[in-house]
């Protein structure tokens, strides 16, 4: 978290990483990937109705409800498309560790995050920028071909990688792996927050206004999919319709920002870099509540 307000701190230092940002978001999918046994994760399909219809909750139905709840709202089109985007993203990376932490269903939270990082690449841009009608600056196609090359080129390389290594091998250096993805994750925080200063101190009030949105969105998401999922999807039960709630709240922004053009609306990029606070802070203020809400 403290990598968000160096990059406040240190304009100079965001504006040297903001190149790399790609290239942190392709290692840190490689590094969750790497970890993963996806035969374990086939093998672990015990409940298919439950992640399907988390799946397809988060992909298609919450940016449809956004969609639906910003026709009432008026804010700027760049926001609106952000918050659009946010809502058909496919899972946080650190989902499936927070939630065993959390005590929550983490083969639950380790299928969805696999199924829907490889489908993102098709159902967010067909989602998102044509049945919503959003102009990026590039073609569904040009989209859904960025994602694809980023996401398929990671879990290629992270399957190759495993063979080689042996799963043992991978274990044992999980910590090895974790640190690397923190150093990641920081230069990442880092190199997100360029530009951001500059409008904190020439417009404070609209970043205000972009940061209560992002706190809302990430604790709106989450409440209202565990609601829907505790009392619309049948034996889903407490703890799996918490854990619903907070895959469905913890969006992966950076893998969105890692495709857009340059030429894209300003507030995008602001969003998800606002988008860092509550997803590095959160986790926090959750722990607590998940476990009273589990007893």
């Amino acid at each position: 978290a403290g990598g968000v307000f160096l990059g406040l701190l240190m304009p100079g230092l965001a504006a040297e990483l903001r190149p790399y940002l790609t290239e942190a978001v392709w290692g840190l999918l490689f590094l969750a990937m790497v970890r993963i046994e996806f035969r374990d994760v086939v093998e672990r399909m015990r409940r298919p109705i439950l992640v399907i219809a988390l799946t397809t909750w988060m992909l298609v139905i919450t940016p449809l409800l956004m969609t639906a709840i910003l026709m009432g709202v008026e804010l700027p089109p760049g926001l609106e498309a952000a918050l659009i985007l946010t809502s058909a993203s496919s899972s946080l990376f650190s989902a499936p560790t927070l939630g065993i932490m959390f005590g929550l269903d983490g083969a639950l939270l380790l299928i969805v995050l696999v199924i829907t990082t490889l489908l993102v690449p098709i159902t967010l841009p067909l989602v998102a920028l044509t049945l919503l009608g959003f102009d990026m600056g590039a073609d569904p196609l040009t989209m859904m071909g960025r994602m694809s090359a980023l996401v398929l080129s990671s879990a290629a390389a992270a399957i190759v990688a495993r063979k080689l290594m042996g799963g043992p091998r991978v274990e044992r250096s999980a910590t090895f792996i974790e640190a690397v993805a923190v150093v990641l994750l920081i230069g990442f925080a880092v190199g997100i927050m360029d530009g951001v200063t500059e409008r904190l101190v020439g417009d404070p009030a609209y970043i205000a206004l972009v940061t209560a949105i992002s706190f809302a969105l990430y604790g709106g998401m989450m409440v209202v999919s565990y609601v829907v999922f505790l009392f619309a999807v049948p034996g889903a039960g407490r703890r799996a319709a918490i854990s619903a709630g907070f895959i469905s709240g913890t969006r992966n922004l950076a893998i969105i920002l890692a495709v857009l053009p340059a030429s894209v609306d300003p507030d995008l990029p602001l969003f998800f870099a606002v988008g860092q606070f509550p997803i590095y802070i959160m986790p926090i203020v959750l722990k607590p509540v998940f476990r009273r809400l589990l007893k």
